[in-house]
């Protein structure tokens, strides 16, 4: 099993529980606090959003042979929204069927990132 977790400080932490209780690996994405992530259903894609106004979007695959260690490939930075209150992108969801992200800004906007 794995698991990503966003820090207050703008750190991203992947855990895979079936080898150790510690990170396999953390990024220091974002420069201030993570307010959510968003693992994809059907495609080996997860996001994050910040209050710095912005959304990443990496490729992660879990491969099915023990010995072959997890992938993190950073595919984009997704930037649009604007600062409000000191409020960035609140959260960030998945399409169910398409790699499409929806981002909820402080700003009042939802946005749509198809390409």
């Amino acid at each position: 099993e794995n698991l990503i977790v966003g820090s207050r400080e703008g750190k991203l932490s992947w855990f895979d529980m079936d080898l150790s209780t510690k990170p396999y690996r953390t990024l220091k994405c974002h420069p201030k606090d993570i307010t959510g992530v968003a693992f994809h259903r059907s495609y080996p894609l997860f996001a994050s959003c910040s209050d710095d106004c912005t959304a990443y979007i990496f490729h992660g695959m879990v491969y099915s042979d023990f010995k072959q260690n997890p992938l993190i490939v950073p595919l984009e930075i997704l930037r649009g929204h604007k600062t409000s209150n000191g409020r960035g992108v609140l959260d960030c969801k998945f399409h169910p069927r398409q790699p499409w992200l929806f981002t909820a800004g402080a700003d009042s906007l939802i946005k749509l990132y198809c390409h």
